[in-house]
């Protein structure tokens, strides 16, 4: 996995390091985003190639032989590992604290091990485990994993099992042959002398809160789950009839929307509630009064602001 490493401005005058190709260099600087915390990688050079160069041609094999003759990694193998190590890696690097130990031992087969408080290193703590021996952060068990065997269940005891006649013993034979009109021991119903009186297989099953279903017309609420949603919103269990269910079934069952049981009931409730609130919020308007286009006539003075005519009539 790739990480975010520091590129310094004295990279670009090492006197060393400006004697190699540029795409030596490049694959220098790669190479640090590829190691792990101690500053090793794996050497395959195709997966390197992968990584850094997936649309270059460039010789992988060839820029690594040349960073190593110039001392700048390190190629070894030990305990089955081939690994490349950036030579002063942490002495330029500072990788975070959250990053995982190295699984690559160094040259002389030994693991940097380091411990941690809330995943964090520890600064000092690191130790040298030999690659065979490491621990990655994995406590002992408490108690032993495998159980005593004084008191263990032993497999072969030979004891019958009650009301059937057969042994539990895996090692024993087991024939048991029948005739006719023999019933096997035990294997009659306690409780039902009679076929019709077995409880009926379509018996109405709880209802899983959590069951996601799809609306359709013919779907009822779950009675228990009604009460509970109805003290929830204050709104009674009695409102929810067949006629006030059915304009909500008719809505959703169209949409083809998939809620669980809970999620429909409580959709359901305040369905139910917001009509119940909408009834009565409605307030008949007051009757206006019928006035009639003449009244008060009597007691208006029309003559008010006029002068009266010789002949009798009136001007302004």
């Amino acid at each position: 996995m790739a990480r975010a490493r520091n590129i310094k401005p004295g990279l670009f005058s090492n006197e060393l390091l400006v004697e190699l190709p540029a795409f030596d260099r490049l694959a220098f600087i790669g190479l640090w985003c590829l190691a792990d915390r101690e500053g090793r990688l794996e050497d395959r050079v195709k997966r390197i190639k992968i990584e850094l160069f997936p649309c270059d041609d460039y010789g992988v094999e060839e820029g690594l032989a040349r960073l190593a003759a110039a001392g700048f990694i390190s190629r070894y193998q030990v305990a089955g590992f081939s690994v490349i190590e950036i030579i002063n890696f942490q002495k330029h690097q500072s990788p975070h604290g959250s990053e995982k130990d190295s699984t690559l031992p160094d040259i002389n087969g030994y693991l940097t091990v380091y411990e941690r408080k809330k995943n964090v290193v520890v600064a000092g703590s690191q130790r040298k485990v030999l690659v065979g021996e490491q621990v990655f952060n994995v406590k002992e068990p408490l108690e032993p994993v495998n159980p005593p065997f004084d008191n263990a269940l032993i497999p072969d005891c030979g004891i019958l099992i009650p009301d059937t006649g057969f042994s539990d013993s895996p090692n024993q034979d087991q024939h048991h042959s029948l005739s006719a009109g023999e019933e096997i021991p035990g294997s009659s119903f306690e409780g039902f002398d009679d076929l019709e009186d077995l409880p009926p297989e379509d018996a109405k099953q709880p209802v899983d809160p959590k069951a996601p279903v799809e609306m359709t017309l013919d779907w009822m609420p779950d009675a228990n789950l009604l009460k509970t949603y109805c003290v929830h919103f204050g709104v009674s269990t009695d409102l929810f009839t067949k006629d006030a269910v059915a304009p909500f079934t008719a809505h959703h069952e169209t949409t083809g929307l998939l809620q669980t049981q809970s999620k429909w009931v409580s959709l359901l409730v305040k369905w139910v509630k917001d009509d119940k609130n909408r009834a009565s919020n409605i307030r008949p308007f007051p009757k206006p009064q019928a006035i009639a286009r003449h009244t008060l006539t009597g007691s208006r003075d029309y003559k008010a602001g006029t002068k009266e005519n010789a002949n009798g009539t009136f001007r302004l």
